[in-house]
């Protein structure tokens, strides 16, 4: 796969500065100094790490008519290498390759949103409520933090057009999604939908009050940090797959995923994150029923079996 076919875009790290505790954020240009694709709120690109490869991030720059990208990045404690590299080593006026944008979550029409943000999933909400904003629409956008002396894009939450609806809850003052629920998610409203990113337990505790509060599951639109689906532990089956393209079959182990055998295949395929949370591997099914384990697909388009 070419660069050109990979829809890869080289860019210049314009600024890196800090963002909150433990964030930064880095803006990016086009090298050949022409507007970068336009995206719509909810868009992520890949960035690729040099011996890392691709690391995926959500789009917040304050609009998306291709002047620059912005992205932030948390230092995760976790981290495979990702977040620790981008800290420490890009510094403007770097090259780097991204991905053309891509929007896996993109925001749902209402007469009414409300968005819930644990830690560093305020991105992408983030530029979906300033976008809300400016079409005048009614939105609450919740942000739930562990420190709220050193929260990311304070400067943009303050703000007038978002601060009277802006609401930042400290979990280390017990002011968590656990222990408090905020009023509008108690009172369903079938012109509301609530948009959330964050860990995986913040959603899940954000479906568990919905489901309390009697809200209908198509309500809420979401994207984690890691895909639920995914049983480690499960007992898995041996299966085939074959390329359309080549008619090539190759077996799939119990303890294999089909990328990981593609790969050792030397196929080409488009990958980012290895877990079914971004959207880079979806692919056309040719034939057979896909046991789908992804959380981008909705249960509809998993029923299609396409």
């Amino acid at each position: 796969m070419t660069m050109k076919d990979a829809g890869l875009i080289p860019v210049i790290i314009k600024t890196v500065k800090l963002n909150g505790a433990g964030n930064i954020s880095l803006q990016l240009i086009s090298q050949e100094g022409n507007l970068l694709p336009p995206y719509s709120p909810g868009a992520h690109i890949d960035v690729f790490i040099p011996e890392l490869g691709p690391r995926q991030y959500s789009l917040c720059g304050e609009n998306g008519n291709g002047e620059y990208y912005e992205i932030c990045v948390k230092l995760a404690e976790n981290s495979t290498g990702g977040s620790h590299f981008i800290h420490h080593h890009f510094r403007p006026g770097d090259s780097l390759t991204i991905s053309a944008p891509r929007n896996h979550f993109p925001l749902p029409d209402a007469g009414k949103y409300l968005f819930f943000a644990g830690g560093i999933g305020i991105t992408p909400l983030l530029a979906m409520a300033e976008y809300i904003a400016n079409q005048q629409i009614e939105f609450e956008l919740h942000y739930f933090v562990s420190d709220s002396e050193h929260i990311a894009f304070l400067p943009r939450l303050t703000a007038p057009a978002l601060a009277k609806n802006v609401f930042i809850h400290d979990s280390s003052a017990n002011d968590s999604l656990r222990h408090n629920t905020p009023l509008s998610l108690c009172q369903p409203d079938e012109n509301t939908r609530v948009v959330a990113c964050g860990p995986d337990g913040f959603i899940q505790r954000l479906e568990d009050i919905m489901r309390t509060h009697h809200w209908q599951e198509n309500q809420l639109s979401f994207e984690r940090f890691s895909n639920a689906n995914i049983d480690k532990d499960a007992e898995n089956q041996a299966f085939h797959i074959q390329l359309n393209s080549t008619g090539q079959r190759y077996l799939v182990g119990p303890k294999q995923s089909i990328a990981e055998v593609l790969l050792s295949a030397r196929v080409d395929i488009m990958l980012s994150c290895e877990q079914g949370i971004c959207g880079s591997c979806i692919t056309d099914v040719i034939d057979g029923i896909p046991d789908h384990r992804d959380c981008v697909l909705t249960d509809e388009e998993k029923a299609e079996n396409t």
